[in-house]
């Protein structure tokens, strides 16, 4: 199992401050292009947005930045449920100077099983290396990105994957788990007591947060707040 290494906070402001400051601090210090890997949903608009401000402010040179949705819904970027969509609302300071490229998990294909192909070689020829850090959410299922538990967490070794949410049955594209695990940080934030509980039980069940716990190889810091 990997180590992990709690961050605890009193709200989300508090959490949102520190870990955006830590990411500024990654894209100041680079000495090489940046990626990273970003959750959806509301939990994490508050690190983005403050992200976006501390960019926006910012006057320090920096390396060229991507961002890449974990997962991502089969719907237009104009809808509210599209993560990429929310990457745009929660950064367009930093955004209008281009302070970093969104690189998109989705293509004019019908279906998220018929890009699949299309997007794992985008995702290879324009991210090769390394993310600079992967912040993933986690649901009280222990389901990360669209992964989610019974369901495949890589298909055919390519880097990304077409999944259905078991309950609305909605089309998602999703990283695999391999490539999530292809990172120098792994960044976890959740809320709640429910959720606490099922990551610190996760060693002893067969979730995908087991697996990430499992498999990763570096230690997994979990900014946490009730």
């Amino acid at each position: 199992m990997s180590t992990i290494r709690y961050h605890d906070f009193d709200d989300i402001d508090t959490l949102s401050t520190s870990l955006s400051q830590q990411w500024l601090d990654i894209i100041h210090s680079a000495t090489s292009p940046v990626s990273f890997a970003l959750a959806g949903g509301t939990t994490p608009a508050p690190v983005y947005r403050r992200l976006d401000a501390l960019l926006n402010a910012s006057t320090t040179p920096h390396q060229p930045v991507t961002l890449v949705a974990t997962d991502e819904r089969w719907v237009e970027d104009d809808d509210a449920q599209s993560n990429e969509g929310l990457f745009r609302r929660c950064l367009p300071l930093s955004a209008a100077k281009q302070h970093w490229q969104l690189l998109s998990l989705k293509n004019t294909a019908p279906t998220p099983a018929a890009a699949t192909a299309a997007i794992d070689a985008r995702l290879r020829e324009q991210l090769p290396q390394a993310f600079s850090a992967v912040l993933l959410g986690m649901g009280a299922d222990g389901h990360i990105a669209s992964l989610f538990p019974g369901a495949p967490v890589q298909q055919d070794q390519r880097t990304c994957l077409a999944a259905l949410h078991p309950q609305t049955q909605q089309s998602r594209m999703s990283l695999s788990l391999p490539r999530l695990l292809h990172t120098e940080r792994i960044w976890l934030l959740m809320t709640g007591a429910e959720k606490r509980r099922v990551l610190e039980d996760a060693e002893q069940q067969q979730l995908p947060i087991s697996a990430l716990l499992r498999d990763a190889g570096c230690p997994i810091d979990v900014f946490w707040c009730p």
